[in-house]
């Protein structure tokens, strides 16, 4: 069973109340895997009832208990973190120039010959794009850009297409040939209507400020 079905198995599985180690046993994957792929779902008290009297499953009371105590830290610390990031609102032009610079660092293209970023979260592309367009003045009739989406999605083209152009505010015009990528596995999305493959843009005419962001990236890894 491929890896990705597996674990939309073990989520179903889980979510009608199976045990860890019988969502392992039947998938043939470890109780670690198992747990993993089910760590945020939450069971009802009828479900952990059920489990906690089950002879089948030899579960025990205290050791179930043990289980929700450590679920409730990871919940509680997750939200301790979410508070903390509270702190962190706008950011100064300081800061947001030398986030783009990370960014780019990590996602861009040093060696092109032209500025090109590419990335699957939108989030990361919308930040990049209003990053270029503030401290370098790049509009949408600066860049070109394409998806790079899995072949077993080619239906969904125009849909992510779609996604991107309204997200970004990119006219259809800037788009280039869509690419498709080719796994020896058939990936299979537990939520396919969330897959929107990876956005790329190039900007025209950049090999100068290639060589400028080279430059400043260069420069703060030596600082």
């Amino acid at each position: 069973m491929a890896k990705s079905l597996a674990k939309i198995r073990a989520r179903q599985l889980r979510t009608n109340g199976q045990s860890i180690k019988d969502i392992a046993r039947k998938l043939k994957v470890s109780q670690s895997t198992a747990s993993n792929w089910c760590h945020d779902i939450k069971l009802s008290k009828k479900q952990i009832d059920k489990l906690i009297k089950s002879k089948e499953k030899k579960i025990t009371a205290g050791r179930l208990k043990g289980a929700l105590v450590q679920k409730m830290k990871k919940i509680n610390a997750i939200q301790w973190a979410e508070k903390q990031a509270e702190a962190l609102k706008n950011l100064s032009t300081q800061e947001f120039f030398i986030a783009g610079l990370v960014f780019y660092l990590a996602e861009g293209t040093k060696a092109s010959g032209v500025v090109q970023f590419t990335n699957s979260d939108p989030r990361i592309v919308n930040f990049m794009l209003r990053w270029f367009r503030k401290f370098y003045n790049v509009t949408a009739r600066d860049i070109r850009c394409s998806i790079l989406i899995n072949v077993d999605q080619k239906r969904r083209e125009n849909k992510a297409k779609r996604f991107w152009q309204k997200y970004l505010k990119i006219p259809p015009v800037s788009f280039t040939k869509t690419r498709y990528a080719k796994s020896k596995q058939r990936k299979i999305y537990a939520n396919q209507n969330s897959y929107f493959g990876t956005f790329n843009f190039r900007v025209s005419k950049s090999t100068k400020l290639l060589y400028l962001i080279n430059a400043l990236t260069n420069r703060l890894l030596s600082i």
